[in-house]
């Protein structure tokens, strides 16, 4: 089934079994480090406590990268909107007060999932592989952004602009901001879990 999904502004034809299939797969790599870490690892391999309060102070530097670049006029993309109005009316505080939520919880998550990643792999839990971390983020974001408009319902009502490939439809730069954003986030993340792990 083909849908056009997204505003007058900004839309996008999906393919829906397509676009939920790129979504399982941009989800697919963090879950599948956090569960196979704690299955060679066990629980104890890494700081939860670490992972989860530095990722969340990593994605409100994201966040607020995110909100200078849109003022700057980088890009129209309104971040937390996006995220908020799968189940708040777009453009509400609602939507954007549950947009920050799932944004910082998705930060806290994937924190978690570097650090197993880390473990795993016998890598050091520092900057420069959290900064890696970023860039494969990057990626996945990317993929997400791709395909999302094909499941999410208000892009679905066309209440909410499609992203588009790579995100494209909310400025030619928005893909380059989406890498700086989430080398803010890798960098913030791997300073301060390797300076301060909480143990």
């Amino acid at each position: 089934m083909t849908v056009l999904s997204g505003t007058t502004r900004a839309r996008s034809e999906h393919t829906v079994p397509w676009a939920a299939l790129g979504l399982m797969l941009a989800m697919a790599p963090p879950v599948a480090l956090i569960v196979f870490g704690i299955a060679a690892e066990g629980w104890a391999a890494i700081s939860w406590v670490g992972a989860i309060v530095w990722g969340v102070v990593a994605s409100l530097a994201f966040t607020v990268f995110s909100i200078m670049g849109r003022a700057m006029g980088m890009t129209r993309m309104d971040l937390l909107d996006l995220l908020g109005s799968t189940v708040a009316r777009p453009g509400s505080g609602a939507a954007r007060a549950l947009g920050l939520a799932i944004h910082l919880t998705n930060g806290a998550v994937l924190a978690v999932a570097w650090a197993y990643g880390t473990a795993l792999f016998g890598l050091p839990a520092n900057w420069v592989t959290a900064l890696g971390w970023a860039v494969v983020l990057t990626a996945l974001a990317l993929l997400m952004m791709s395909m999302i408009g094909g499941v999410h319902p208000a892009m679905r009502r066309g209440e909410q602009d499609d992203p588009g490939p790579a995100a494209i439809n909310f400025g030619r730069m928005t893909p380059m901001g989406s890498l700086v954003g989430h080398l803010v986030y890798g960098l913030v993340l791997g300073l301060t879990y390797s300076a301060w792990p909480l143990t």
